[in-house]
């Protein structure tokens, strides 16, 4: 079986070489700079996105896109802003037996649109996955125990890309839940972005756990209203990406959100990640309008907006979430599913109680 994975950054290269090497997998990685791909191929190491990892020498890398095509199987991990140019690039030369997985978490800078959304304007939904969790790249590289999410409306192509993508340490589930799967993994980097900026402000474990808790509520009503299930969001593709992001030390966003609280600007801190990209920048800006469009509260959202966009200080950010109208905590879709879980509680005690009396 041979698999593509587009495009070599520290993402790419780790799903890339783990295939290889604990799966077993005939992989091509596909970088669009032949420097980059030259280099790689001949030393075997990701030095820019993924140093003292060594690549197998079943990756065949190349900067030949035509190559990279011939493969039935499409792994797709580049960021989120480049994404729908390069669907139209290769539209063409998509054939009806590929399959494509996404592996961006992230929006469409301009409106929005989700990963799966735009790749199945190319081949359908049904051949169309996406691929999320708590999945800091640097650990699974290293070969250290991980789980992951593969979604799709299609349970087979779901099941297909989990027997890809699973190996001895890399644990794969299918969920049916694409809109679910894919916000939770988008949005939760915004969360981080604020994470980051309470650990440079020294705020405390109180304050960081308080806005997880809340970040994770705010995600649910944003997915909820588009259809996702709020059970998704205490899964692998919600709760455990934001504990992971929040929280790692290798998380980008959880990082510029540290930086920024440290006094650099987001020009400096753009130039430091060297390349590489926080999704929850972009995303942070895609949300706040739809959100604004949808008429959806989104306070944890709206205030990251406003640093990195309009210049707010951290400290008036945290202000205004803390002196915010107090409500109830469990509210909205949160609300509906606990109020589900206490119906079906409640009609599983009165089957016990029947069947009780019926043994009696």
């Amino acid at each position: 079986m041979t698999v593509a994975v587009l495009q070599a950054g520290s993402w790419g290269t780790t799903l890339a070489t783990i295939l290889a090497r604990d799966g077993g997998k005939q992989v091509t990685l596909w970088t669009r700079d032949p420097r980059q791909a030259d280099e790689i191929a001949t030393r075997r190491e990701n030095r820019r996105y993924l140093p003292g990892i060594r690549i197998p020498d079943a990756v065949d890398v190349t900067n030949d896109l035509s190559r990279a095509l011939a493969a039935t199987d499409l792994i797709v991990a580049m960021p989120a802003h480049g994404v729908r140019a390069f669907r139209d690039r290769i539209g063409a030369s998509l054939r009806p037996d590929h399959r494509i997985l996404s592996a961006t978490k992230g929006l469409a800078p301009d409106d929005g649109t989700r990963m799966s959304v735009l790749w199945s304007e190319a081949v359908g939904p049904a051949r169309i996955a996406v691929l999320s969790g708590p999945n800091i790249s640097r650990e699974i590289a290293a070969g250290l125990p991980s789980p992951t999410v593969v979604a799709s409306v299609d349970p087979a192509t779901a099941q297909h890309f989990q027997d890809i993508v699973a190996t001895p340490m890399f644990r794969a589930y299918t969920n049916d839940d694409v809109v679910g799967v894919e916000l939770c993994g988008a949005l939760k980097n915004i969360v981080a972005l604020g994470a980051g900026a309470i650990d440079g402000m020294g705020y405390g474990d109180n304050a960081k756990a308080g806005f997880m808790t809340r970040g994770l509520a705010e995600i649910v009503r944003f997915a909820f209203a588009q259809g996702a299930s709020p059970l998704t969001a205490a899964g692998l593709a919600g709760f455990g990406d934001l504990i992971a992001t929040c929280t790692s030390k290798h998380s980008r966003n959880r990082l510029v959100g540290e930086m920024l609280a440290r006094g650099s600007t987001l020009e400096q801190v753009r130039e430091r990640l060297g390349g590489q990209v926080a999704e929850g920048i972009g995303t942070a800006e895609a949300t706040y309008v739809a959100a604004q469009r949808m008429g959806i509260a989104m306070p944890v959202t709206e205030q990251t907006y406003h640093v990195l966009f309009s210049g707010k200080p951290i400290r008036e950010a945290m202000r205004d979430l803390m002196e915010r109208e107090r409500g109830a905590e469990v509210s909205g879709p949160l609300a509906e599913v606990a109020r589900l879980m206490a119906q079906l509680a409640s009609a599983r005690r009165d089957e016990e109680a029947r069947e009780a009396t019926t043994r009696s």
